[in-house]
């Protein structure tokens, strides 16, 4: 090859390097293009996200198949029926499932007077070691025993009255 032939064969290739580096060129250019349209579709759907949450048109971080239950303060547990602040009390003791639940419930409705009124429900799962044969009162924890519906009047967290028969107890709440 002569001169003049290297010469051309150079200009050649430096032009086939020009078109290649441009070819290149065009495609970083659209790789950019194509990586600033993704940030703002992922943008745009970020924000779209957070405002259906912040907004609460969706509800994706409550449970609301799970219904909840306001605490009943009137209800007491056999083993904190003694922890009381009232200086005196009344604590009606009854399975809460039973049939009998709706005469308790009907009998104590109208119940607004002093002594406080307050439950105590036999079926729960926490009551069942103080259910026994036969009822047994006592101010010890350890004794107590319930056979059924039983109303006790509690004074400085010692039972002063028991009303063990449906009677008594019909009377007690019929004198009030």
């Amino acid at each position: 090859m002569n001169k003049k032939q290297m010469i051309k064969e150079q200009k050649r290739i430096k032009q086939e390097q020009k078109e290649v580096a441009n070819l290149f060129q065009d495609d970083k250019e659209v790789y950019n293009v194509f990586k600033i349209a993704l940030g703002v579709i992922l943008f745009i759907g970020l924000a779209y996200v957070c405002l259906n949450l912040f907004n609460g048109n969706w509800q994706i971080f409550t449970k609301t198949n799970i219904p909840t239950e306001e605490i009943d303060e009137k209800m007491l547990l056999v083993g904190t029926m003694f922890n009381k602040e009232d200086a005196e009390y009344l604590v009606l003791v009854y399975d809460m499932k039973d049939e009998s639940q709706k005469f308790y419930g009907a009998l104590t409705q109208n119940y607004y007077s002093t002594p406080n009124l307050y439950y105590v429900d036999l079926s729960s799962g926490f009551n069942n070691k103080f259910i026994g044969d036969k009822t047994v009162i006592s101010n010890d924890l350890e004794k107590i025993k319930f056979n059924g519906a039983t109303l006790l009047l509690i004074k400085k967290d010692k039972i002063t009255k028991s009303y063990t028969s449906e009677k008594e107890i019909v009377n007690y709440f019929n004198k009030k």
